[in-house]
C-alpha cells in the first residue's frame, strides 16, 4: 500500500528507473547503467530537453540540478532604465556530461557546460565552466582540484585508515563488534576472490558499474592487506586512528 502511494505522489519521480525513462520520453538522451539517486530531489531542466546529453554509467546524486536555460533576462525585460527595456534576450545552453561522471550532493550544472569523460564533481559544486576528462572538480564556481590518477592514489591510501575508523566508531556506538557487511565499501582490504561470490554485499557491489571483471582482475592484481576478517579487525582496535 505505501509504494502504490508513493507511486501515486512521486509520479515519474517514483524511482531512479522512472525519473530517467521519463525524462528520455521528453528529449533528455540518457545513456546507460545511469543512476539518479533522489529522483524526487533532483531536477533535471526540460524546458529544452533536447539539450541535456548525458553519457553512459553516471551517477547523479541527491540534490542535484542541471539547466539549459535560465530566466535572468526578465530583470532586463522589466528594466525601463536599459535601453533594451521590454525586450526577451533568451538564454538557453546545450549541457552534456560525458561517460563514468559523478556528481556529488547538491551540485548544479548550469547551461552551456561540458563534462569530460572520467570526472568527478564534488558536493555543493556550482559548474559554470567546461570541465575536462579525467579530473576532480568542486567549489563555487567549481574548479579543478586534481586528477583521476591523483584522486586515486589519495583514495587507495586513506582506505585502511577509513575502515578503521569506522570499526572504532561502530564499536563505540553499538557496543559490539561489526559485521563484515558494514565494511561493504571496504571489503578489498581483507576478502580474498574465492570469497567474493560467497558475500552477496561485496559481490554487489563489484557489479556496480558493470564492470565486475575488472573488480576481479584488481583483485588479481592486488592482494588483500589482512589475511582475513578478524586480522583486519584486530588491527583496528590494535591501532591509533585520529
Amino acid at each position: 500500500m505505501k509504494n502504490i502511494i508513493k507511486k501515486l505522489v512521486l509520479r515519474e519521480k517514483y524511482n531512479s528507473d522512472t525519473y530517467i525513462s521519463y525524462l528520455r520520453k521528453k528529449g533528455v538522451t540518457i545513456g546507460e547503467d545511469c543512476t539518479i539517486y533522489a529522483p524526487s530531489k533532483t531536477f533535471v531542466d526540460i524546458q529544452y530537453p533536447w539539450m541535456v546529453q548525458i553519457g553512459d554509467h553516471v551517477r547523479i546524486t541527491q540534490g542535484v540540478i542541471i539547466l539549459a536555460h535560465d530566466y535572468a533576462w526578465s530583470v532586463l525585460k522589466r528594466d525601463k532604465n536599459l535601453e533594451g527595456g521590454g525586450g526577451i534576450l533568451g538564454a538557453s545552453g546545450e549541457v552534456t556530461i560525458g561517460n563514468n561522471v559523478f556528481i556529488g550532493m547538491n551540485s548544479i550544472i548550469l547551461r552551456g557546460v561540458h563534462i569530460g569523460d572520467n570526472v568527478v564533481i564534488g558536493a555543493g559544486s556550482v559548474v559554470s565552466k567546461d570541465c575536462a576528462e579525467n579530473g576532480v572538480y568542486a567549489g563555487n564556481p567549481a574548479k579543478f582540484i586534481m586528477s583521476i590518477n591523483d584522486y586515486y592514489e589519495k583514495r587507495k591510501n586513506a582506505q585502511v585508515k577509513e575502515a578503521c575508523l569506522l570499526a572504532k566508531q561502530y564499536k563505540e556506538k553499538f557496543h559490539s563488534l561489526p559485521s563484515k557487511e558494514v565494511f561493504h565499501e571496504y571489503f578489498m582490504l581483507f576478502t580474498s576472490l574465492e570469497e567474493l561470490s560467497k558475500n552477496e554485499a561485496f559481490s554487489g557491489k563489484a557489479q556496480l558499474c558493470c564492470n565486475y571483471d575488472d573488480s576481479v582482475a584488481y583483485m588479481n592484481n592486488h592482494k588483500p592487506v589482512f589475511s582475513s576478517f578478524d586480522e583486519f579487525l584486530q588491527y583496528c582496535y590494535s591501532t591509533n586512528v585520529n
